[in-house]
């Protein structure tokens, strides 16, 4: 699977949400705006740049055929990452997501742990790795996308009309009742409180004599 794939599918998933999509090309740019010099450090070299809604992306290709060699590749995202936050706008950076497409595995390593580390590994930005299905392709991308921004699940949830809103009804008294307060006291307390709002001072011996009267 390519990073192309990944790109088009995030584009369509953005569009099918009413968010402006585009690609970006300034943000694989190997100088940082306004700079003529490339960067000196080791860059992608593959990576898209996306704007999705809100969110700047980059996308880029990743290989889990062994540890040292993916740590190289996100390294390099690293350095082509804060060189696309330059053409960010401010509002935008703290949004910055690298979107990470497996090409190859090592049969061999555990590379389910390989992507919980490289995930969980927050420098510069956040980064989400799909991992395809040759199988049941479509089906891998939807569990990627429920990992992200683009996830709303409330959308595949049906309305449900006049539903109970308020549980907290007598919430209080309970309360007041379960440390003590008999529930003629706590139902007055209750009234007491809603009244007084305005004048905490006169509130503390109207509550007292409100104990007191039900005793």
């Amino acid at each position: 699977m390519t990073p192309e794939i990944l790109r088009d599918k995030l584009l369509a998933s953005a569009k099918a949400l009413g968010w402006p999509a585009t690609v970006e090309p300034d943000f694989a740019s190997p100088r940082f705006r306004g700079r003529q010099d490339p960067s000196a450090a080791p860059l992608s070299g593959t990576a898209i740049g996306l704007r999705l809604g809100a969110y700047p992306v980059l996308v880029a290709p990743i290989a889990l055929t062994a540890s040292d060699q993916m740590q190289t590749s996100l390294r390099a995202l690293h350095n082509q990452m804060v060189i696309a936050r330059s053409y960010m706008r401010a509002e935008e950076v703290i949004n910055a997501h690298i979107m990470l497409c497996v090409t190859a595995t090592n049969a061999q390593a555990d590379w389910r742990g390989i992507i919980d580390l490289a995930e969980r590994d927050e420098t510069v930005c956040r980064k989400v790795i799909w991992m395809p299905d040759a199988d049941a392709v479509d089906a891998s991308y939807e569990l990627f996308l429920a990992r992200t921004f683009l996830a709303q699940p409330w959308r595949s949830l049906e309305a449900v009309l006049n539903a109970p809103l308020d549980h907290n009804q007598g919430l209080a008294e309970r309360i007041l009742v379960r440390h003590g307060l008999s529930e003629p006291a706590a139902t007055r307390w209750v009234a007491l409180a809603e009244t007084y709002k305005d004048d905490p001072d006169g509130l503390i011996p109207q509550l007292v004599a409100a104990r007191e009267q039900a005793q």
